[in-house]
C-alpha cells in the first residue's frame, strides 16, 4: 500500500478550492441588471417647425446660422478658455481615476515588506523557549498578496457604478458646454441690442435737438408760447438721460463676455464698435424622439440611473461570503548573513472566506437605501425628460411669436417715423399744436427702442431653441480626444503600478 503524500494532498486541496472560486468568478452578478427606462415621447412638436428660406446650421455649430464672425470667435474662446469647463474636465479626470481604482480590484494586490528591528522575546510563557540570543537583531524581507475573488460580481457592479458616474460626468461636461455657448451667444446678442438702442436714442436726440431749435425760433418770432420750448427741452433731456445707463449696460455685457471666455475685462474692446443685431430664421430639424439622444442632461440622468442601479448589486453582495486568495513569502533571520538562505524562508498561501453572519440589519437596510435612491434617481430622470420637452416647446413658441411681434413693431416704428415728419410739417406751418409733435416723437422713441429689444429677443429665442434641442456638441469628435487622454492616463497609471 502506497503512502499518501500529505503535503501534496494539502496543496491539491488549496489549488482545487482556488480553482473553483476562480471558475465561479464571472458566473454570477448579484443585483438587478440595468435596462434603460422606456420613456413616452410625443410624436410631433406642438409648435410646428415652419420651413425657412435659410438653411439650418449643423447642430454641433448652430451659432454659424447667424453668419456673424465675431460671435463665432467668442464661442471658440469660450470652448477653449472657460474656467468652468476646465474645472468640469478636471472632475471628469478624477472620476476616470476612480473608475480605474474600481477596476484594479479585479487583480491581485501585492505589497513588499521588509525591515530591520532590535527584537526581544518574552521568557515568561507557558512553554519555555530557548532563544540563543535574546534580544537580537531581526532581519525581514518579502512580499504579501491579497486577491478578492469576484464570485458574486460585487467588484463588477462597483465597476459598473464607477463607469456610469464617469459617463455621467462626460455628459455633464457636454451640458455645461451647451449652456455656456448659449449664454455667450445671448450675451453677445444683448450687447448688439444695447448698441442698437444707443443708435436709436442718438438719432432721436438729433431729431429732438432740431425740434428744440424750431420751438425757440418760433418763440422768438412770437409764433408760439414758451411752453412749447420747455416741453421740447424736457423731451430732449429725458432721451439723453437714457444714454448713460445704456453705455453702462453695454460695458456690463462686454465684461460678461470676457468672463465667459476666460479673459480679463477689457479684452473684447473691439466689440464696442457698432454692429447689427444677429438675425436668422432657420430652425433646427429634429423629431421629438431624437431629443433623448441629443440632450446631454438627459443622457447624464440616464447614466446616473445606470450607476445607481449597479450600487444595489454592490449592497446585496454583502449578504454573501467574500472569497479571497491570500499569500505571503518572506525571509526572516537574526543573522544578516543567513537571511537569503532556504531555512530563513517563511511563506503561506491559500483561500480564505469572510462572511458577515450578523450585522443587526445593517446590510438589509443598506440594500433598502440603495433601492430607494434608485427610485429617486429614476424620478429625476423622468423629470429631466419632461423638463426638456417643456423647454423645447416653450422656446419654439417664444421664437415663433416673437418673430410675429417684430413684424408688427417694425410697422409701428415706421408709421411713427412718418407721423413725426407729418406732425413737424403741420406744426411748422401752424396747422397743429406742439403736443402732437411731442406725442409722436415720444412714440417714435418708444417703438424704435421696442424694435431693438424685439430684434434681440428674436435672436435670443432662436438661441434658446438650439440650446433646448441640445445643440453645441459633436458625439464623434468633441470629447473623443479628452476621453482618449483620460483612458491613456488610466492605462499608464496601471502599467506603472504593475512595474513598481
Amino acid at each position: 500500500m502506497r503512502r499518501v503524500n500529505r503535503k501534496w494532498t494539502r496543496w491539491s486541496t488549496c489549488a482545487g478550492v482556488a480553482a473553483g472560486c476562480l471558475w465561479m468568478t464571472g458566473c454570477l452578478s448579484v443585483g438587478p441588471d440595468y435596462h434603460p427606462p422606456a420613456t413616452p415621447v410625443p410624436e410631433e412638436w406642438q409648435t410646428p417647425l415652419a420651413p425657412s428660406a435659410d438653411a439650418a446650421a449643423p447642430m454641433a455649430e448652430w451659432w454659424t446660422v447667424f453668419g456673424d464672425l465675431q460671435l463665432e470667435a467668442i464661442v471658440r474662446a469660450v470652448r477653449t478658455n472657460n474656467m468652468d469647463l476646465a474645472a468640469a474636465l478636471a472632475r471628469m479626470d478624477a472620476l476616470a481615476a476612480q473608475y480605474g481604482m474600481a477596476r484594479s480590484a479585479l487583480l491581485p494586490s501585492v505589497s513588499g515588506v521588509g525591515g530591520v528591528t532590535w527584537d526581544r522575546q518574552t521568557e515568561r510563557v507557558h512553554v519555555a523557549t530557548d532563544y540563543p540570543d535574546n534580544p537580537a537583531w531581526l532581519y525581514q524581507a518579502g512580499f504579501s498578496m491579497q486577491w478578492e475573488l469576484d464570485v458574486w460580481g460585487r467588484i463588477r457592479r462597483s465597476m459598473e457604478a464607477a463607469r456610469g458616474t464617469l459617463d455621467a460626468s462626460v455628459e455633464d461636461l457636454r451640458h455645461l458646454l451647451v449652456m455656456l455657448q448659449a449664454q455667450a451667444a445671448v450675451e453677445y446678442i444683448t450687447l448688439r441690442t444695447r448698441q442698437q438702442q444707443l443708435v436709436f436714442a442718438e438719432q432721436n436726440i438729433a431729431l429732438q435737438e432740431k425740434t428744440v431749435a424750431l420751438t425757440r425760433g418760433r418763440y422768438d418770432a412770437g409764433l408760439t408760447s414758451e411752453l412749447d420750448v420747455h416741453q421740447s427741452e424736457m423731451n430732449l433731456a429725458a432721451t439723453r438721460a437714457q444714454i448713460p445707463q445704456l453705455r453702462a449696460d453695454l460695458t456690463d455685457s462686454l465684461n460678461m463676455l470676457c468672463l465667459l471666455s476666460g479673459r480679463l475685462p477689457g479684452t473684447w474692446e473691439e466689440l464696442r464698435a457698432h454692429a447689427p443685431i444677429p438675425y436668422a430664421e432657420a430652425l433646427p430639424e429634429m423629431l421629438p424622439a431624437d431629443l433623448l439622444r441629443r440632450r446631454p442632461d438627459i443622457r447624464s440622468a440616464e447614466r446616473q440611473l445606470a450607476a445607481q442601479t449597479a450600487r444595489i448589486g454592490v449592497a446585496k453582495a454583502d449578504f454573501l461570503p467574500k472569497f479571497a486568495l491570500n499569500g505571503s513569502f518572506a525571509y526572516a533571520a537574526t543573522d544578516s548573513g543567513e537571511l537569503w538562505k532556504t531555512p530563513a524562508q517563511n511563506f503561506s498561501i491559500g483561500p480564505s472566506v469572510d462572511w458577515a453572519l450578523f450585522t443587526a440589519g445593517r446590510v438589509r437596510n443598506n440594500v433598502r437605501r440603495e433601492q430607494a435612491t434608485t427610485r429617486a434617481v429614476l424620478a429625476q430622470y423622468e423629470q429631466a425628460v419632461l423638463a426638456a420637452y417643456q423647454e423645447c416647446e416653450s422656446a419654439l413658441s417664444a421664437h415663433v411669436h416673437s418673430t410675429k411681434t417684430l413684424a408688427e413693431i417694425r410697422t409701428a416704428a415706421a408709421s411713427a417715423a412718418k407721423s413725426v415728419e407729418l406732425a413737424e410739417t403741420l406744426y411748422r406751418n401752424g396747422l397743429t399744436n406742439f403736443q402732437n409733435v411731442l406725442d409722436m416723437q415720444r412714440q417714435l422713441a418708444q417703438y424704435q427702442d421696442a424694435q431693438a429689444q424685439c430684434m434681440g429677443a428674436v435672436a435670443a429665442n432662436l438661441v434658446a431653441v438650439y440650446k433646448a434641442f441640445g445643440g453645441g456638441w459633436t458625439p464623434d469628435a468633441l470629447l473623443n480626444e479628452d476621453m482618449a487622454r483620460v483612458e491613456q492616463q488610466d492605462i499608464e497609471a496601471s502599467e506603472q503600478e504593475q512595474a513598481e
